[in-house]
């Protein structure tokens, strides 16, 4: 396929293998060890919504400081900053001082981080084969997803989480190398986003960061809870279904490239959709929640491909990709952050795990609403 021959992709998504095994091996376990540290579940998700919420307040300081010192050194930091969060993490046994410092260099990591990782993707992918890129990196996502979770349970189990959550720094800080040969990517003095280009940003983002407070956050501790909290019982679940993630690979960005892109968002949130429900529905028993996690491997990359694809492209095409992102991930850490505090209420009100789980369909069909909606994207002046 031709959009191999872009080599500043290439790098990124070497970097992407490195931090998503990571990640899967140990990101993946963050909060479910919070659980497992006696954290309650309603304050669990209290600490998530501050994580996330803080980020919007940390990355008004982004701008100023790429235009210093370029957007490949801002994903270097965030990269540097997130893997030397987990060192803090493997000492928290409880609320106090281990947890508080966790928080605060997640919040600044993931800040920096995933701002900068998705404008480089932004500027440095080909709109032409902008659905082939971004499910080939969920495919990279699934594959590491079948081997990180494996490790990362049988290390947390056999080493403890002091060894085990060094590991994940040590591989973290490894991702930083394939970055090195990444263009420095000079950010403008100043920009201005187009009015429809910030709307579609904050709305498509917000509406994602709902679906993930369920999908993603909610389902993990609610599957981990099943699962006996047990840590290889849930490593190998993850694993078992990221094989579905794998094999679904790279169909349906092939399909958005081909200019099918309504029929993509269709099964995309059709996907998430039933999803979302397997979840609410089976999250009870084992089997059931095995089959939902099943469900929502093969759906994630159909669901991710049809969303980002359009986001990346209408970034590429705006005035300035580092602020169109800074707008894109405020959005995301909004919906996501008021979803954490609203599935914390339904946890500590009494509801069961169905009400915070089925929140994500109000994200499912507001996705959906935002891109029918979407029309051509705004011709800005490229940065």
């Amino acid at each position: 396929m031709r959009f191999f021959d872009n080599s500043s992709i290439n790098r990124v998504y070497m970097h992407t293998a490195l931090q998503s095994f990571a990640f899967n091996s140990g990101g993946a376990f963050i909060y479910v060890y919070l659980l497992k540290a006696g954290i309650p579940v309603a304050l669990i998700f209290v600490i998530l919504a501050v994580v996330i919420l803080a980020r919007i307040v940390i990355r008004q300081s982004l701008v100023p400081l790429l235009k210093r010192i370029g957007l490949r050194n801002g994903l270097i930091l965030g990269s540097t900053i997130d893997a030397s969060s987990f060192l803090f993490l493997a000492h928290v046994d409880g609320l106090g001082m281990w947890l508080l410092a966790y928080v605060v260099l997640a919040s600044c990591g993931t800040a920096f981080y995933w701002t900068c990782y998705h404008a480089c993707i932004t500027r440095l992918g080909d709109p032409e084969h902008r659905g082939a890129q971004v499910s080939a990196r969920e495919a990279i996502f699934a594959l590491t997803g079948i081997v990180g979770p494996l490790f990362g349970g049988l290390a947390l189990t056999v080493l403890g989480p002091v060894y085990a959550f060094a590991i994940t720094a040590m591989i973290n800080g490894l991702a930083i190398v394939p970055l090195l040969g990444v263009p420095y990517l000079k950010i403008l003095p100043e920009a201005e986003l187009a009015a429809a280009t910030k709307f579609f940003a904050r709305a498509i983002t917000i509406s994602d960061g709902i679906v993930a407070a369920s999908t993603n956050f909610g389902w993990r501790i609610v599957l981990f809870q099943t699962l006996g909290e047990s840590f290889n019982a849930y490593g190998g679940t993850m694993a078992i279904a990221s094989l579905g993630g794998a094999i679904m690979g790279l169909g349906v960005g092939r399909l958005i490239d081909l200019g099918h892109h309504k029929r993509s968002v269709q099964i995309g949130i059709t996907a998430m959709s039933c999803t979302i429900l397997a979840q609410a529905f089976g999250h009870a028993t084992v089997w059931s929640a095995l089959a939902a996690t099943m469900v929502g491997a093969v759906a994630g990359p159909l669901y991710i491909s049809s969303i980002m694809a359009p986001y990346y492209n209408m970034g590429k095409s705006s005035a300035c990709s580092i602020r169109y992102n800074v707008v894109g991930e405020n959005g995301f850490d909004t919906g996501a952050g008021f979803s954490c505090l609203a599935a914390a209420a339904l946890v500590w009100a009494g509801f069961g795990s169905f009400w915070l789980l089925i929140l994500g369909l109000v994200g499912c069909f507001s996705c959906y609403l935002v891109l029918q909606r979407k029309t051509e994207i705004p011709q800005e002046a490229v940065v």
